[in-house]
């Protein structure tokens, strides 16, 4: 059977549920509302608690909450507000671009306070800012995709990401634990958002980010996220200079792939 190659993508037909939405709300003073496109597909959410409404302004109905830390897709802007989707729950709505950063605009720190629904973890001790042992253990398949992240890296005259041991692990346990539990995202049921699994396992960072994928190849999941204009954003961001890569394989997808990065 032909394995499906998939990156997280901005689902169409989301546009379509969203627009009904909100189009039976929306008076003739608002028909001139135009969407605009996003240059990031995920964002995360800075307010204790998020309204999501059911169009884009504080005057339509609420049809759910978010919570700070929370990672959501994100399909359109309009007037200030963001078109966001909740994967797990399959929410729906606009929110308030005050409360919804791209993770590259975000700078975490061990002691930043977890989302209510994920226990708060001890604040950890800033590590050294030394590059960490060049014997990182890369399988045969990691360092095949590090080279070719750090050859598009070099194409753009950035420096090339230097695997953490301890970032590769949390990677590896992401990629497992997409396969084992079944889900694509970034917001994972066990272990919450990207920023709050590398806090659980004493990660520290200036700012963060992660790609996921599934495909059949390295290359194939590269040239995926090169071809996604928020993934290639990760990819050639000059904030980040660590990396840490997992790669499993997938019943579903040929392999599961998961590129966090951080800067330190």
């Amino acid at each position: 059977m032909k394995k499906r190659v998939m990156a997280v993508t901005l689902i169409i037909f989301l546009f379509v549920t969203v627009f009904g939405l909100i189009s039976r709300d929306i008076t003739p003073v608002n028909a001139e509302m135009t969407w605009q496109r996003v240059d990031f597909i995920s964002g995360i959410v800075t307010a204790v608690e998020l309204n999501v409404r059911k169009g884009p302004s504080a005057k339509y109905s609420i049809v759910g909450t978010l919570k700070q830390n929370q990672w959501v897709n994100v399909l359109a802007e309009i007037n200030g507000w963001y078109v966001i989707f909740e994967p797990n729950t399959g929410l729906v709505g606009c929110v308030s671009g005050k409360y919804l950063q791209p993770p590259n605009k975000i700078n975490q720190t061990p002691n930043t306070n977890s989302p209510p629904s994920t226990p708060s973890t001890p604040t950890q001790a800033p590590k050294p800012t030394s590059a960490p042992a060049p014997q990182a253990n890369l399988s045969k398949d990691e360092k095949l995709l590090l080279d070719l992240i750090n050859a598009e890296r070099a194409k753009a005259g950035l420096a090339a990401l230097t695997p953490d041991p301890e970032l590769m692990e949390v990677a590896r346990l992401k990629a497992k634990d997409m396969v084992e539990n079944n889900y694509f995202s970034h917001q994972s049921p066990k272990y919450g958002s990207p920023f709050d699994m590398m806090r659980q396992f004493g990660i520290s960072f200036r700012s963060a980010g992660e790609n996921i994928a599934g495909n059949s190849t390295e290359a194939g999941a590269v040239k995926a996220w090169m071809n996604s204009e928020g993934h290639r954003k990760n990819i050639l961001s000059g904030n980040f200079n660590y990396t840490g890569i997992g790669i499993y394989q997938s019943p579903k997808y040929g392999k599961v792939f998961v590129q966090m990065f951080i800067g330190r």
